[in-house]
């Protein structure tokens, strides 16, 4: 067998290591000597992907064969280069591939892929987080083998992060960067409104939002808004507890002097932490007032009309059952106002409850009043 054989069912971690005793070898880029064991090269291995990523393994053909010490005959040379295709015997002789080209061809892909660069690395990191933040993807997408095919094909050097390195290490990484842009671009801007809202999940978990809206100062046309943080909010919906998580949410984003007013809904309880605890300006939601202005009138000009007594309609709250007895019982009790109120309003989305929906509502009504006057009696024998 030719030393060049030889060479070739070597691994190509020797082509930038030399041996220096058993079982040390010195790194031929930097000089640091490394061990390995026996016939396994995984530390030399671990060694070039780490300090020198932008290494290819192998070298070129034209490496191979000067480190092989033998030399090509010129003539054999030729003739071993002239490719003809089958179909095109007969013909014109197609031109011939130079040995330099074939050189030049398997090195430039061997340095292709070779181990990505660190930074390239980091910059797809970061695009990947950027899709799956984005676009709402979950963070088994890096699992999915289709996917790792088609990142595969794209570029087969890089190494798609595992599940728990996207969740815990990428993740927290992006959430802090953003959290800095986000924080350097407020701190050139001179006012803000904040608007807040709260709202409960289909899991019957409460969150509260804030957002805040602004003048970009480096594009005064420009309107931004940003939402600063939506949290699981366990206390209690008080007005002291609502002021503390405001001002704390405004503190820690360095908007204390800057806030001009807050929008929210026409609750009471976040009326009152805006206003007396918070001291800003207070704006109800446009909207929302506009809505509840038409429904609440038009309701009580009905009853006027009709000398039926001024209800309002009740909703119930998911933490408190005894609420949806009061809703039914209220709606119940409004039944006609309601059927002429919607009628009057014509939108076809307002449709009203059929007579069997009608039924089925007040047989709920009977069967939630047993428990609803069950616990106002516990309630009032313990006072």
């Amino acid at each position: 067998m030719s030393p060049l054989v030889m060479n070739r069912k070597r691994s190509t971690v020797w082509h930038h290591f030399t041996v220096l005793e058993i079982n040390k070898a010195k790194c031929d880029i930097c000089s640091e000597e490394k061990s390995f064991t026996g016939g396994s090269t995984g530390n030399l291995l671990r060694h070039l992907k780490t300090k020198h990523p932008t290494v290819p393994l192998e070298r070129s053909i034209q490496d191979t064969h000067s480190s092989s010490g033998t030399i090509d005959d010129p003539q054999q040379s030729t003739s071993s280069t002239n490719i003809v295709s089958p179909l095109s015997l007969g013909t014109t002789p197609q031109p011939e591939i130079t040995r330099q080209q074939k050189r030049t061809q398997i090195s430039m892909n061997n340095f292709i892929q070779g181990p990505i660069a660190m930074t390239r690395s980091k910059a797809i990191d970061k695009q990947l987080m950027k899709m799956i933040v984005k676009e709402y993807h979950p963070f088994s997408v890096v699992e999915d083998q289709e996917f790792r095919n088609l990142i595969k094909m794209l570029n087969p050097s890089y190494i798609i992060p595992s599940r728990k390195t996207v969740t815990q290490s990428l993740l927290p990484q992006m959430y802090e960067m953003t959290i800095e842009r986000v924080k350097d671009q407020l701190k050139n801007v001179s006012a803000v409104c904040m608007t807040t809202d709260g709202w409960t999940s289909l899991n019957n978990e409460s969150f509260v939002a804030v957002t805040v809206h602004f003048i970009d100062p480096e594009n005064e046309t420009q309107l931004s808004s940003v939402l600063l943080g939506c949290e699981n909010f366990r206390d209690k919906h008080t007005a002291d507890n609502l002021a503390i998580f405001l001002r704390n949410t405004v503190d820690e984003w360095n908007l204390t002097n800057k806030i001009t007013g807050v929008v929210s809904d026409n609750a009471s309880n976040i009326k009152s932490a805006i206003v007396k605890k918070c001291n800003w300006r207070y704006l109800s939601c446009f909207a929302h007032s506009i809505n509840l202005v038409v429904q609440t009138t038009k309701l009580q000009d009905f009853q006027k009309q009709t000398g039926l007594p001024q209800l309002k309609l009740k909703l119930d709250c998911p933490t408190r059952w005894n609420s949806t007895y009061d809703m039914f019982d209220r709606i119940l009790s409004i039944k006609e106002s309601v059927i002429a109120t919607l009628a009057v309003l014509g939108n076809s989305q307002l449709n009203c409850f059929d007579s069997e929906e009608w039924t089925l509502l007040e047989h709920a009504r009977d069967i939630l009043k047993i428990f609803y006057d069950v616990t106002v009696e516990i309630i009032l024998f313990f006072k």
